[in-house]
């Protein structure tokens, strides 16, 4: 047990290791994870590092690791926390796990917007309210200095078997992003969520493992997620936030001129990233539309305040009755009421 214990201690600290290495000389390393590739979200961490780069004159060099080669979601997380990875973009579901407070993001109907491009808007001019603040804030505490939120765009669920309608979804295996407002969200409508990493999908459903999954249409195109998930229910459902994080840990050794470039590069990042996506997703499902080997179902207003319905009595109601997230979501509503007025 203690040469266990030994040799896990010894383990973290080569690991910190390159970051104490990096102040020494005054040049700092910035691995950044990302699970897409060829994407949209690709493209922001890669304008993310780009910035960072240029603005501090070469001396943050950042690279950006696609495709999870730094890892899983939640291994990527944890070497922010241990500083042994700098930087990370993903959906705020993936932060779940550390701040839970952060799944108020990912609850159904929340967003506001008639189409892609209108809730992608609207998401990162809510996200400049209080409710982001406190997360970011929280976020903090465990390790993770939240540098950019901005919106993705709406989900649809996409079914390999032959559906008509959300009567359809009854059993259907679905995969969700992580945390429980994705998982739960589904579930309510008597789906059953599964969670796998974003690259098993693919094989998954080609081999009758999974009936779909729930994904925008920009990350489904890209990675060919559609070719054996041909009928769309177009839900619009949830509309995902995009977060960018450094490790605090790494982000706290640097120098304050440095400091001022990385934040000044999420948010720069943020701007460029809702625009971004907003031309991503609308040119994503304008494809889908224009293709005829894909079903797409576009749900009646009747069906949509079905499936809302369930969701108000499931997760909804659970996330306000939580001592925990409950606060934070009375945040982020008054953040959305403020924005339509």
């Amino acid at each position: 047990m203690k040469t266990k214990l030994l040799s896990s201690l010894l383990l973290s600290a080569l690991i910190a290791l390159p970051v104490a290495g990096a102040q020494a000389d005054d040049s700092y390393p910035l691995r950044m994870g990302n699970i897409t590739s060829n994407d949209a979200q690709e493209a922001m961490g890669q304008k993310f590092i780009d910035l960072i780069r240029e603005n501090s004159d070469g001396k943050i060099d950042g690279r950006l690791y696609s495709s999870a080669s730094l890892g899983s979601n939640d291994e990527v997380m944890r070497g922010l926390q241990l500083g042994s990875i700098q930087a990370n973009i993903n959906p705020t579901g993936y932060l779940t796990q550390f701040v839970p407070q952060a799944g108020v993001l990912a609850l159904p109907w929340i967003f506001p917007g008639d189409d892609a491009g209108e809730m992608i808007e609207n998401i990162t001019r809510v996200m400049r309210g209080e409710a982001a603040q406190e997360i970011k804030k929280l976020a903090a505490e465990r390790g993770f200095h939240i540098v950019s939120f901005f919106g993705i765009g709406p989900n649809q669920i996409f079914l390999n078997p032959d559906v008509t309608g959300i009567d359809d979804l009854d059993g259907k295996r679905i995969r969700t992003i992580a945390g429980k407002e994705h998982t739960q969200t589904v579930n309510d409508w008597g789906a059953r969520a599964i969670h796998m990493s974003l690259p098993e999908i693919y094989t998954s459903v080609q081999q009758g493992v999974l009936d779909g999954f729930d994904l925008p249409a920009d990350v489904t195109l890209r990675v060919k997620y559609h070719e054996h998930a041909r009928n769309v229910l177009m839900t619009n459902h949830v509309g995902l936030v995009q977060y960018i994080a450094v490790s605090k840990r790494w982000y706290d050794g640097l120098p304050d001129d440095l400091k001022k470039v990385v934040d000044d590069a999420g948010r720069e990042v943020e701007s460029i990233g809702t625009v971004a996506y907003v031309e991503a997703q609308t040119d994503a499902l304008k494809t889908l539309a224009e293709d005829s080997r894909i079903n797409l179902i576009e749900l009646s207003e009747a069906d949509r305040d079905s499936l809302r319905e369930l969701n108000r009595q499931g997760i909804w109601a659970e996330t306000e009755a939580d001592s925990v997230k409950g606060p934070v979501l009375k945040m982020l509503l008054n953040d959305v009421e403020k924005l339509a007025r």
